[in-house]
Formats: structure tokens, sequence, C-alpha cells
């Protein structure tokens, strides 16, 4: 599998393939189908270059720079306007698609409330909610916002608060930070079919019924 450029700081191939182990190994204990997914953002950041653009202008105003400009360079005040206009256009041009930016300038509750809806739609888009028992669950990350989530179908959602998938929460952030996505992933899936043997425990005719390895999308 080819590495999206954006996911290459995070995960190697070595990697992807330590996950998909991780959740063979964990369905061997349980019945539960674990499906792990990462994407490269949640959020909506359309507003995020005219947000940085009006502050880089409020920044260019508040420390005169015009003013030390006409001090020392030599050009006419209309040619240096348009120079300093296209600075901050190529300024915003290369500063808006980097996260750090991106995670800045969205405030953290349109972050997270994204993030919870990218994690549902992605949940049905691939099938979770189809599985024999209801036992489907899927461990979601946000690369972006640095967020992430775990969504169980109706069999488990009766039986496991969401509460309970706070520490797996904590293990894909805490993969996210040291920019170890595997180490991350293989230690939440781990904890999670601990959660779930106790009460999904595997069953005589189980089948695998969703492909184990990791999900990559944009």
């Amino acid at each position: 599998m080819i590495i999206k450029k954006w996911l290459q700081p995070y995960i190697d191939e070595q990697g992807l393939a330590e996950i998909e182990k991780s959740v063979q190994e964990a369905e061997k204990n349980t019945s539960g189908e674990l499906v792990p997914i990462v994407v490269r953002k949640s959020s909506t950041v359309g507003h995020v270059p005219i947000i940085l653009l009006l502050s880089l202008t409020l920044l260019f105003f508040i420390f005169e720079i015009d003013y030390w400009q006409m001090e020392y360079v030599s050009l006419p005040h209309t040619l240096m306007i348009l120079i300093d206009f296209a600075v901050l256009i190529l300024l915003v041009k290369l500063l808006s698609p980097l996260a750090v930016v991106e995670r800045l300038l969205t405030s953290k509750m349109d972050q997270r409330s994204q993030v919870e809806q990218r994690a549902i739609n992605e949940f049905h888009n691939l099938n979770l909610t189809q599985t024999r028992d209801a036992t489907g669950i899927l461990i979601f990350v946000s690369l972006m916002e640095r967020q992430a989530v775990v969504l169980g179908d109706q069999a488990i959602a009766k039986r496991l608060e969401p509460e309970v998938w706070q520490n797996v929460v904590d293990q894909l952030i805490q993969g996210v930070k040291e920019k170890n996505l595997s180490s991350g992933f293989c230690r939440a899936i781990d904890m999670s079919a601990g959660l779930l043997s106790e009460h999904f425990p595997i069953k005589p005719d189980d089948e695998n019924e969703l492909k184990n390895h990791l999900v990559i999308k944009e």
C-alpha cells in the first residue's frame, strides 16, 4: 500500500502490518468486529485562509510595517502596497494548509462536533451496522484535530457505556502526539479486545465479517 504523504510522518508499512495483526489477534477472543480508521481531517476549513489573511493584515498595521518600509525602501508607495499584498497572499497560501494553523483557527467546539459527526458517517459507510450480532466497533482517529472516537453498534452500546472507552481514546491521541500511530492503534485495539471479550466472547461459528486493515481516508 502506498502511504499518503500527509500520513507518512505518523506510520510506515510495518506499522500498517502491525495494526492489521493486532485486529486479527483481538478478534480471536471476541465476536466484536473492530475496524480502525484514520482520516486527514474532519473539520471544514474554508474559513481559515480568510481569518489568516485578516489576522496578518491586522498585524501589518499594528507593527506599522509600511512606515518602516518607507524609511528603508526607495520604491513608490503604491508599488510597495502591491508587493506587501502579494507577500500576504503568499503567506496565506503557504500557512493555511498546515494542520497547526487549521487547528488554531477552528474552535474546539466545532472541531469536536465535526469529528464526532465524521465518525458516525464512517461507521455507516464502512458497514459496521451490518454485522450479524450488531457488534461492530469503530476505532477512529482524525489527525488534524488530534482527536479520536470509539463507536460501538447497538449490542455493544447496550452493555458498555461511552465513558468506558476513554482510556482507549487516550491511547489513540497519545499515538498521534508521538507521531506513532501504529503504537497508539495497537494499544487501543488490545484494550478494546479486553473490554469486549468479557461481554462478547468468541463464538464457535464466528466469522470475520469486516476487513482487518487500517482504513485511510482524506
